[in-house]
């Protein structure tokens, strides 16, 4: 009898799977970018990947998603498209994965990019150097007696700023991040600060002075320029896109979550040992047993992340025969008179769900609740979700 249980329920489970992945067409929703909506106004899903895509001329190289949760500053998620040179078509398609939450609003933000010629490219570059070096000139300054950056931390910060505002509406076709300025451009700071001049003005006069203060922080000036821009170059220097159209698409909808019991069905291993004769000896054997789920979390980091495992819960059922020991006694859990197992598992691919918990028992026909033992038990079964016939 419980082989072929078990041969029916790797059958459900294989029928189950196969159902998965014919049902697992992505649905789309397509960006009109002259109105900043999506065409229909349509939902999207939160327990399933969909795709974004829309049109865009053969000149587009990149496309960026930014997903805020509703009237929020902070990118919850961002996704790009990246064209390779074979492809020349005018459409780009973006995949979001399962990671937003049901009955939930999002605002989202799409911008396509334009690949940076070398001309403009070097005109960008100098246009932040000429940034950079009015920024410097206007931090450094003679006290009469040495050249001294004004709070090169405080510096530090502003240039952190300032390229970051420059390159804002820029993206690296290689994903190459910018990382300028390096914590070398504060160590340069800090000891053009640090650094006496004094000698540097002896015998001289006070213009003389100030001649060569100016000289000098000119030339210290320029020396930082140029280590900023070697530390700017490895980004400058790939593919370079430039934000050219940008979409918002603001308190877009997701599905509302149906109400669903999770059910499983399955064999549930255990081990029950008697002592006979001062000598114990077990009985191990397997159980067809059922039971409910109640879920931790259905958004859970790991869940959401993966493709595997999608539900961590509790479980709590019974099984449909007694325990036997080696004896043949029986053993039922009291009050309900079939053994009851609790235990907490995840579920693989939506349908197989793996415990492993408890059971509590007592000799069947014994009412006794101080004679209850507790064998530990695991067990693989079919989980399906049952709807309730109501949504969040």
């Amino acid at each position: 009898m419980k082989p072929i249980i078990i041969k029916v329920l790797l059958n459900l489970a294989i029928f189950a799977l196969c159902l998965s992945a014919l049902n697992a067409q992505e649905r789309s929703v397509k960006v009109d970018f002259e109105s900043g909506s999506f065409y229909n106004n349509p939902k999207i899903p939160y327990d399933e990947p969909f795709v974004i895509t829309g049109e865009t001329g053969s000149d587009i190289e990149f496309v960026k998603i930014n997903i805020y949760n509703e009237d929020k500053n902070d990118v919850l998620h961002y996704y790009v498209w990246n064209r390779i040179d074979s492809n020349s078509s005018e459409t780009f398609n973006i995949v979001v994965p399962a990671v937003l939450r049901s009955n939930s609003k999002y605002d989202f933000e799409i911008i396509t990019y334009k690949l940076l010629s070398p001309d403009k490219k070097e005109a960008l570059l100098h246009d932040v150097e000429d940034r950079v070096r009015f920024l410097l000139t206007n931090n450094f300054y003679f006290d009469g007696k040495n050249v001294i950056v004004n709070k090169p931390k405080d510096v530090y910060k502003k240039i952190d700023q300032l390229l970051s505002d420059s390159f804002q509406f820029y993206e690296s076709k290689n994903l190459i991040p910018m990382q300028a300025p390096s914590p070398l451009i504060l160590e340069a700071l800090n000891n053009q600060s640090d650094f006496k001049f004094g000698r540097f003005f002896k015998k001289s006069t006070r213009a003389e002075i100030d001649d060569k203060a100016n000289a000098m922080i000119a030339e210290k000036v320029e020396h930082l320029v140029s280590l900023i821009s070697s530390e700017i170059a490895p980004f400058l220097n790939t593919q370079l896109v430039q934000h050219y159209r940008q979409a918002n698409v603001n308190n877009i909808e997701t599905d509302k979550e149906s109400f669903t019991l999770p059910v499983n069905i399955g064999m549930y291993a255990w081990d029950k040992s008697v002592s006979i004769d001062n000598i114990s000896t077990n009985n191990t054997n397997f159980t067809l047993g059922a039971g409910i789920t109640l879920p931790f979390s259905n958004r859970s980091t790991l869940a959401s992340r993966s493709k595997m495992v999608d539900s961590f819960g509790f479980s709590i059922g019974v099984l449909f025969e007694p325990i036997e020991d080696s004896k043949g006694t029986k053993f039922v859990t009291p009050g309900v008179n079939l053994p009851v197992y609790t235990g907490l598992g995840i579920r693989f691919f939506k349908v197989l769900r793996f415990n492993a918990g408890v059971i509590v028992l007592g000799e069947k026909g014994n009412q006794n609740f101080n004679k209850l033992t507790v064998i530990p038990t695991a067990g693989l079964a079919l989980e399906l979700n049952l709807w309730m016939g109501v949504k969040n």
